[in-house]
């Protein structure tokens, strides 16, 4: 089986299963940094960390927010436009909120090290200066550090801004500050400030350097306020990122107080085991007032923190919350000012921080890392960007990689992320992990999934309708537990050896796992690899098939060990038109309970085969039991079919066979039964006969109407019914020459020896006459032929003179457009109709007569489409026709003093015939013969009229209604066959039998010289509908 997905940054969630394989639509990316690139390589740090895999994936931390804790930053910096948050924040007291910019002057820019920073975090890819490493994220810059006094006295102002960058949104943030209350290096005054020398600079604490611990100034309620709020921002699922600090003494040995970061990255050793063996730290009492110069490596100097005060500080359950970061330069060693990770490696990691020292034959700034610094600074001789160094510069490179795999994998929490990064670094040249941690960051990786389950219970996955692929090969002893809607697939030789649980949505191991696997709760174990033993429960399903290579959809899963299938579960089966079909292949035993099912799904195009056997499981230590049930929609329905599982001690197959239903017995209808045993005899190999093997009943019957050509037999119905349109014009001027109850008022051209002039309808001189006619109407199916929707146009204009002393005789020609639907059909036909017509009557007395014959031709073309599963076919056709009547109508006036009536007999005969065609198309094109259909109406009804005034005008009003009956082929056939089979009848639209006709009409004798009249003409019935309107003009000159 395969599903499909989509996975970067922002797509919406996922959901379908069982359609096409796995798509990937990435965010465009803007220029794909190249290592040539000038941009992306200025920052030497973005090659160290190996980003450039991340941006060719279109990973670049669009859509997260990055707070940056620090001195504030230069908002209009061209590097950050349109990507600074709203929610900016200034701590300081006394200053505006959103004021994090200094104003710069001859003395530097206070806030360039937020700048620099940010500028390493985020700065734009936009062609100019450098690129930081997430350049599409969000920056959110909270001015924090270096502020003068708080606006909040009784909160350290770091603290405040982490706990406001809960509410705005942070996913990752970045503290690359100093540790504040937590520094030892520095000598410190009674009040617990750091004393400067005459020159403004923090004046060293003796021998720091030399400590072998880390010592640690703070009042133990302080370090509880910065852990509570830490813990805050954890809960509040953002990433966190801390500098180790700067403090080593030298490039190769640095000082041991250094061995361990100085800053927030160490809290979580704080423990109150260590406080009391007292080797990592120690907490200096500064309270003591006899300590101001004291020598950190004299203990007569300084006194320690009595243990009840701090004994019971315990921030280890901060580990897995933050990372700790030192730094390395340009030559891959740890900086020589920076401190190692020590006995934080275990949350620790190295990013580039530059060195000075690191490359003599390159100029000392060129060592450093490069970002972007606030404009105008004439100390930095205006230049917006500059070489910096430090840990501070190293915790950006993290940040922004955070801020990337965020963006990759938005379904992760913090913890994952953190751990992502944490366990996918480069070790080759950073395995001391007292110096380097985990290694050096590397985002190439990282944006492929963890490397390492550490501990159990972290990689609780929901996906959140996301879908991604995990490449690496992960390690270690914790377990996977993968929730939710979405696909997320393992490619990697994947060792892990705690249990995977599939709870929702879609597993695909595409690699290996070598742990068990329990799937339940609508969760589905799918790939073409290779996993341990597996339990399938209530809710889970297995299915094998590659959800990235279409090619692969059809595929083995192989299980290296046991596979239970409880009562619940479900067996996907992908079966293919190649006889090829899903496998699972069991190293171990089987065991099948009978409340266990196999659901059989189609892959790929084509026609299936009966006589047709299928291995669906394969068990090398044996089988137990079986399954309980087969579904699979469109298979399993096939009333032509059976689909039979079948057993031996170590197999599961599948058996499809042809069974003894015919097509023409699912049949409900007579077209239905007509094509459908068409169809069977088109044999096994005609991709009709085989789409159609597979079909359900209804879908069947669908397509046997589909293919049934029924518009063919329609089109009889539809000419004959339009047939009305001569023979009332012919009927209407007889009447209306001997002035015939409800005949037209209008006059008509009359010719004589003073030439041609307007005469009225009854002149007995040699008359031209002509009108227009127009209807819509249907004809509703009758259960076996489906309604057809029709819609005619057209003129006729004829010519009569007296024969004799009581006859009229004429001729009529015309044209007429007719357009047809059957939509229930999917089938569409036009008609180009040419008239030509003889009429005769006369009135005798009170009798009226009426007579005529007719012939119209017909030009067809058709339209259809044939659709269903497995097959589609466009066919069209055209073709002559043509409709003969012959007609004649009895009418006996009556006249009363105001309204005069006529009852009527009226006779007619029609006789259509259609010429062979050959429909253009595939498969579905049928032929048709020549199958003439006679039919005859008898009409009686009443007409009345009078003459009327309507204020000064002059009006004629007539009606009549009718009773009219069908009968002869009032049910239309035609014969058609498919290429290369046999011919089979199909039904129209029947006409109908019984029908009211309906006549209303009015000449207004808008002036002495001009006359309008309008007509109306229809037909109703139960099963049809006519309505028609027609307008002459006489205007005299």
């Amino acid at each position: 089986m395969r599903a499909h997905f989509k996975t970067i940054e922002f797509l919406p969630a996922i959901t379908a299963l069982f359609v096409p394989h796995l798509s990937f639509a990435q965010e465009p990316v803007t220029s794909p940094a190249p290592a040539a690139d000038a941009e992306y390589s200025t920052n030497w740090g973005v090659e160290m960390i190996n980003a450039l895999p991340a941006y060719l994936k279109g990973y670049t931390g669009k859509g997260v927010v990055v707070a940056i804790v620090d001195t504030g930053l230069d908002i209009n910096h061209p590097e950050f436009v349109e990507r600074i948050s709203e929610a900016l924040r200034n701590f300081g007291k006394d200053q505006p909120f959103d004021d994090v910019s200094h104003s710069v002057d001859n003395d530097g820019a206070p806030e360039g090290h937020g700048t620099h920073v940010a500028g390493i975090i985020g700065a734009a890819r936009d062609g100019t200066g450098m690129q930081g490493v997430a350049y599409k994220s969000t920056i959110l810059p909270l001015r924090a550090v270096a502020i003068g006094e708080p606006d909040d006295p009784e909160k350290d102002p770091t603290n405040e801004a982490i706990e406001y960058a809960i509410g705005a949104g942070a996913g990752v943030l970045n503290g690359s500050y100093g540790p504040g209350l937590l520094l030892g290096r520095y000598l410190k005054d009674e009040n617990g400030n750091v004393k400067l020398d005459g020159k403004g600079y923090a004046i060293d604490n003796k021998n720091y350097e030399i400590l072998d611990y880390q010592a640690i100034y703070d009042y133990p309620s302080n370090l509880v306020q910065t852990y509570n709020t830490l813990k805050k921002a954890a809960k509040a699922d953002i990433v966190l990122v801390f500098a180790a600090g700067n403090d080593a003494s030298t490039d190769d040995q640095p000082g041991a107080a250094s061995g361990i970061p100085s800053g927030i990255g160490m809290l979580p050793l704080i423990t109150p085991e260590n406080t009391k063996d007292g080797t990592l730290y120690k907490f200096i009492d500064t309270d003591d007032k006899t300590n101001k110069d004291f020598d950190l490596n004299n203990p007569n100097t300084y006194k320690i923190v009595s243990g009840s005060d701090v004994s019971k500080l315990d921030f280890s359950d901060l580990a897995g919350s933050l990372i700790t970061v030192v730094a390395v330069g340009k030559d891959g060693k740890i900086a020589s000012y920076s401190n190692a990770c020590g006995a934080t490696a275990e949350w620790c990691l190295a990013a580039p921080g530059g060195d000075i020292n690191a490359d003599p034959d390159k100029p000392i700034d060129e060592n450093g890392i490069y970002s972007t610094w606030p404009q105008g600074d004439r100390a930095n001789k205006n230049n917006p960007y500059k070489y910096d160094n430090g840990t501070s510069m190293a915790t950006p490179h993290v940040a922004g990689a955070a801020a990337v795999v965020r963006s990759a994998f938005p379904y992760m929490n913090a913890r994952q992320t953190i751990e992502t990064l944490l366990t996918t670094t480069t070790t080759e040249g950073y395995a001391d992990e007292l110096l380097f941690g985990q290694g050096l960051l590397n985002l190439g990786a990282a944006i492929e999934g963890p490397g390492e389950f550490r501990y159990s219970g972290v990689f609780d996955v929901n996906t959140k309708g996301y879908s991604s692929i995990w490449s690496n090969s992960i390690s270690g002893v914790g377990d996977l537990k993968k929730r939710g809607d979405g696909t997320l697939v393992l490619t990697g030789a994947n060792t892990y050896t705690g249990p995977t649980s599939v709870l929702g949505g879609t597993l695909a191991v595409d690699g290996s796992i070598v742990s068990e696997a329990n799937v339940s709760s609508a969760g589905t174990l799918a790939g073409i690899g290779a996993v341990g033993s597996v339990t399938a429960g209530l809710g889970g399903a297995v299915a094998p098939g590659s959800m990235l290579d279409p090619t692969k959809a059809i595929a083995v899963l192989t299980i290296n060990g046991d596979f239970v299938q409880q009562a619940g579960s479900t067996y996907l089966a992908g079966i293919a038109p190649s006889k090829a079909s899903d496998l699972i292949d069991v190293t171990g035993s089987a065991a099948i309970d009978k409340g266990a099912s196999v659901n059989l799904v189609r892959e790929g195009a084509g026609h299936f085969s009966v006589d047709t056997r299928y291995t669906l499981l394969t068990a090398a230590g044996g089988l137990i039991g079986a399954y309980g049930g087969l579904t699979g929609g469109l298979f399993t329905d096939s009333p032509f079919v059976d689909f039979e599982l079948a057993y031996d001690p170590a197999n599961v197959y599948l058996d499809v066979d042809r069974n003894s239903v015919t097509y023409a017995d699912v049949g409900n209808t007579f077209n239905q039964r007509s094509v459908g045993a068409a169809a069977e005899a088109l044999g096994s190999g005609n991709t009709i006969h085989d789409n159609i093997l597979f079909l359900t009943g209804q879908e069947s019957r669908n397509a046997f109407d589909l293919l049934s050509g029924e518009i063919h037999a329609s089109v009889h119905s539809a000419f004959v019914e339009d047939s009305h349109f001569v023979r009332d014009a012919a009927g209407d001027r007889i009447r209306a020459a001997f002035a015939g109850v409800g005949a037209s008022t209008v006059p008509v051209m009359a010719y004589g020896p003073e030439g041609p002039e307007l005469a009225p309808a009854s002149s007995d001189k040699f008359v031209v006459w002509g009108g227009a006619f127009g209807a819509w109407g249907h004809l509703d199916g009758d259960g076996n032929a489906a309604r057809l929707d029709r819609s005619t146009g057209g003129f006729l204009a004829g010519g009569d003179a007296a024969i004799g002393e009581s006859w009229r005789l004429g001729l009529l020609a015309g044209y007429s457009h007719t357009s047809i639907h059957v939509d229930d059909r999917a089938s569409s036909g036009s008609s180009s109709n040419y008239h030509l017509g003889l009429y005769a009557g006369t009135q005798r007395g009170p009798l009226g007569f009426r007579s005529g014959l007719a012939y119209t031709w017909h030009r067809i073309e058709t339209g259809r489409s044939v659709a269903f599963a497995g097959f589609s076919d466009n066919l069209s056709a055209d073709y002559d026709a043509g409709t003969f009547q012959a007609f004649g109508e009895l009418g006996y006036r009556i006249d009363k003093a105001s309204v005069s009536f006529e009852p009527y007999a009226n006779l007619a005969y029609m006789n259509f015939s259609a010429d062979g065609f050959s429909e253009d198309g595939g498969a579905a094109a049928l032929s048709g013969k020549d199958r003439p259909s006679d039919t005859t109406f008898t009409t009686i009804g009443l007409r009345a009229s009078t003459a009327l005034t309507l204020g000064s005008v002059s009006t004629t009003a007539r009606g009549g209604i009718g009773w009219r009956h069908a009968f002869g082929d009032v049910v239309p056939e035609t014969a058609l066959a498919f290429t290369g089979g046999s011919s089979f009848a199909v039904e129209g639209a029947p006409i109908a039998r019984n029908a009211a006709v309906i006549e209303a009409g009015l000449d207004v004798n808008l002036t002495d010289k001009a006359t309008i009249g309008l007509d109306y003409k229809g037909q109703l019935a139960s099963d049809s509908q006519e309505h028609g309107f027609n307008a002459k003009l006489g205007v005299r000159f």
